[in-house]
């Protein structure tokens, strides 16, 4: 009789089968499978990239945090991960923070659409609204590999126009504004199936 164990299956077979069951909407066992893979694989950028994702979808977002650090320090070459841990950074009101996870997106060419999304972003929490919607609009137009991070940064964008478009805003409410304008209406913050999404077509070959 088949005996279907988990146990016996390597870190990339799990990082193969975390990927089917998250796009089944079927967190719970792709976290499984993910935290399987970590203790096979520490060394796997995929595999805490990934449980990053995943927690962040669910809003955990301290352990989203540590996990995409982790991911960056064991493979620097990965700008999706960078303005994700960024942007979870910046969603939590540590724009110092996320101005270092930033960082690594320097680098890339100014057509880049990381490049001008981070861009927008720190126009954004800078009150700097029409650099805001520049940036981002130039990056919308120019992301082709990820149309759901283009929807998360589309409805950003739109918050940022109702900002210029309205009166002045007192200092404390352009605190509060950042946090309103980068969460979603159920509070979490964007990019929860980008972060998938950018797995999926750019950041990593499959065969690595």
């Amino acid at each position: 009789m088949p005996h279907n164990d988990a146990t016996a299956l390597d870190a990339e077979e799990l990082l193969h089968l975390a990927l089917r069951e998250a796009g089944n909407d079927d967190n719970d066992k792709a976290i499984a499978h993910l935290k399987r893979a970590v203790d096979l694989a520490p060394e796997s950028a995929k595999a805490w990239y990934l449980l990053g994702a995943l927690h962040a979808e669910i809003g955990l977002y301290d352990r989203a945090v540590e996990e995409m650090q982790k991911a960056i320090d064991l493979d620097p070459e990965l700008p999706t991960a960078s303005f994700q841990l960024g942007l979870l950074h910046v969603t939590a009101g540590r724009v110092d923070d996320a101005e270092r996870a930033w960082a690594a997106l320097d680098r890339l060419g100014d057509d880049e659409p990381l490049l001008l999304f981070k861009r927008g972003m720190l126009a954004l929490v800078r009150d700097q609204y029409q650099a805001c919607i520049d940036d981002l609009s130039r990056g919308i137009e120019l992301n082709s590999f990820n149309p759901d991070l283009n929807n998360d940064m589309q409805r950003i964008l739109d918050s940022a126009r109702e900002l210029l478009g309205s009166a002045a805003p007192a200092a404390n409410d352009a605190e509060t504004g950042v946090d309103d304008v980068a969460r979603d209406e159920d509070g979490t913050a964007p990019g929860r199936q980008s972060l998938l999404d950018a797995y999926r077509r750019s950041d990593f070959d499959a065969d690595d």
